[in-house]
Formats: C-alpha cells, structure tokens, sequence
C-alpha cells in the first residue's frame, strides 16, 4: 500500500461509523471532525491532488499510536494509511518547494 491508489482503496472501506472517535486522542482534545480518524480517512479517501491547510494540519497531527484501529470493525489499516498519505503530502510539497 504505497501508492495513492492502495490507500484510497484502504480508505474506501470505511463506513464511517465512528467507533475509532473516542479512542483517538487528538480527537478527544480538538473535537473536530478533520482531527480524528473518520475525518483523517475521508480526506485520504476524497483527495483530488489538493489539500486544505486545516485538513493537511489534520492529517499532520495524527499521532499513528493506532488507538483508532483497535476499534475498527472493518479492520482498516488506519494508521497505515495515514502514514503513507502523510508521506506522500511531504514528497509533494518538497517537490514544489514548499513545506
């Protein structure tokens, strides 16, 4: 699952039914949707090449302790996914010049 195309299908499986909310801990403390793993994988999930500062603040501010996968019943790689997008964000930024 390395490229954009592994992660949104990874991401794709998620209904968001929000039983990794509350085992999150940037969510317990900011209480947005965009700080915690259903508004993290909805981002992955609808990426179209741009993204927000506050939904790249986001994603930047996951801590990948895997809280979230614990609860997860479709078993999404939660933390993995959000890594690899992480990673992806970075490269692209460093290769327009920007971070």
């Amino acid at each position: 699952m390395r490229d954009m195309k592994g992660i949104i299908t990874e991401a794709s499986k998620c209904q968001f039914c929000g039983f990794c909310e509350f085992a999150c801990p940037t969510y317990r403390v900011f209480r947005m949707r965009h700080f915690g793993p259903r508004g993290r994988i909805n981002i992955v999930k609808n990426f179209d090449g741009k993204i927000s500062e506050e939904a790249y603040r986001g994603v930047m501010t996951c801590l990948a302790c895997g809280a979230c996968e614990i609860q997860c019943p479709a078993e999404i790689k939660i933390t993995e996914v959000i890594h690899t997008f992480k990673t992806f964000l970075i490269s692209q930024r460093l290769s327009e010049g920007r971070v």
